[in-house]
């Protein structure tokens, strides 16, 4: 914030010192208006309606993009509920399922003897 400061502090020097350094008149015509100013003047003037014009600009772009972002946030807090309400039943029925075979599950692992493991060679080598 405080290089934004510097910079409009700076271009406001800059403006004064431009304006002082031109002070012929000029004679501004625009449709049915008329009106003399010193030059420096009148251009900062169109500097400065410039700036407004694009900082309004930039805020309407600001607030499309902001309602965008608010839309999709909504929409994957809504994907978000969805998932959590298909975790929770699918817990109550793991739950459920697992008090009616209160067998539990077994894996059957290959025997393997002592036998077998020093026959089998380890490698390109085989045990010796």
């Amino acid at each position: 914030m405080k290089s934004y400061a510097l910079a409009i502090a700076l271009a406001m020097l800059l403006a004064a010192v431009y304006a002082f350094q031109n002070t012929g008149e000029v004679l501004v015509r625009f449709l049915m208006w008329e009106v003399s100013l010193p030059q420096g003047i009148w251009e900062i003037m169109l500097f400065a309606a410039g700036g407004v014009l694009m900082w309004m600009v930039s805020l309407f772009a600001m607030m499309e993009s902001r309602s965008k972002y608010t839309r999709q946030i909504k929409e994957k807090e809504s994907r978000i509920k969805e998932l959590e309400n298909e975790r929770a039943s699918l817990m109550d029925a793991i739950r459920h399922g697992g008090q009616q075979n209160e067998k539990p599950l077994q894996v059957e692992e290959p025997e393997v003897s002592q036998k077998s493991l020093e026959e089998e060679p380890v490698g390109d080598q085989e045990i010796q």
